[in-house]
């Protein structure tokens, strides 16, 4: 604390010697008819720890200054306007439903759809909540069947290969349930 206010004390010095040097240039310049003579103030002494300071009791009090209250101010009301008649928007036409063609007997709309981004593994392509739900429901919560199938899957290179692969592997699945096209739509990024 005592290095901030002789920080504070330096401050005030510089302060002071600038307007020292001010009102040195000011008075070589002379004196002109728009100048206002200011009052000399006393030199601030070089050692402050000799100086008194008095408590806030000593200070005058200040003048007390009565206020009148201002004139209450009532606001007329603003006039209403009577609402213009709107007319109803049309509603917009409902969008057409997207149909996917009917695949030929025999094909499925995995075989159909277009695949996206293709990826150098079926891994990559598959999000965290797609890869839960493969294990979960068509894995049955096995991990090491999703693994060795997927590695399996990797190793082919054509659909009709992966198609094939699935078909005699998982006889059970429902190639037209959605959870198997997305599966599906994987492994075409890869191999389709």
């Amino acid at each position: 604390m005592l290095g901030e206010i002789r920080g504070e004390v330096e401050k005030l010095k510089e302060a002071l010697r600038l307007l020292e040097e001010k009102i040195a240039a000011l008075e070589a310049a002379g004196p002109s008819e728009a100048e206002v003579p200011v009052a000399e103030e006393e030199e601030a002494p070089a050692d402050f720890t000799d100086i008194e300071f008095g408590s806030f009791d000593d200070l005058p009090s200040a003048p007390t200054v009565e206020v009148a209250p201002a004139p209450e101010v009532v606001a007329e009301p603003e006039p209403v306007a009577e609402p213009a008649l709107v007319a109803e928007p049309e509603p917009a036409p409902a969008p057409k439903p997207v149909r996917l063609k009917a695949a030929p007997e025999g094909t499925y709309a995995w075989q159909q759809a277009r695949p996206g981004v293709s990826v150098k593994h079926i891994r990559s392509g598959i999000s965290l909540l797609d890869r839960a739900q493969f294990i979960t429901i068509l894995f049955k919560e096995d991990y090491s069947l999703y693994d060795s199938t997927l590695a399996d899957l990797d190793a082919m290179e054509t659909l009709d290969e992966a198609a094939a692969y699935v078909a005699e592997r998982f006889p059970d699945w429902n190639l037209k349930s959605d959870i198997v096209f997305s599966f599906m739509m994987a492994v075409r990024k890869k191999v389709g």
